[in-house]
């Protein structure tokens, strides 16, 4: 693969994100992989956090959800757009929620870890839950 397909990949990716080509599939968004990604971005952030690097535990849970619904929003699901922007915004504000109402631990570098992780799966639970809406019927 020349650097050339590799640009034009990344162009496509790009293209994609935004505008979907006519006739492309809109199925459901698959449960397993998102489950998978938020077990990992979990556990990578609990070792992060239990190794002492507080800081990374956001980094790590929120790139790990955002590409991951990128991901499934690029390859076109159904009602795409709604999904990502509720998904995360459910997401962000049950982790503001579950901040608020927990004790800060004694270890500082767990502070953000619970609601994170709780924010993380609420926002994977929605996406996955708007794109199995079924789909609008056309009237006329």
């Amino acid at each position: 693969m020349t650097s050339d397909d590799k640009a034009r990949g990344f162009a496509e990716r790009v293209r994609r994100f935004f505008w979907l080509p006519r006739g492309a599939s809109r199925g459901a968004a698959p449960i397993m992989p998102l489950a998978r990604v938020w077990a990992a971005c979990v556990a990578v952030a609990a070792g992060a956090a239990a190794v002492g690097w507080g800081d990374m535990v956001v980094v790590l849970i929120f790139v790990g959800t955002v590409s991951a619904l990128t991901d499934d929003v690029t390859d076109g699901v159904r009602y795409r757009w709604p999904a990502f922007v509720v998904g995360l915004l459910a997401g962000w504000g049950t982790a503001r929620l579950v901040r608020a109402g927990t004790p800060a631990p004694a270890d500082p570098d767990w502070a953000d870890y619970p609601a994170l992780a709780v924010g993380s799966l609420v926002a994977f639970v929605v996406f996955v839950g708007i794109t199995r809406l079924p789909v609008a019927r056309r009237w006329g």
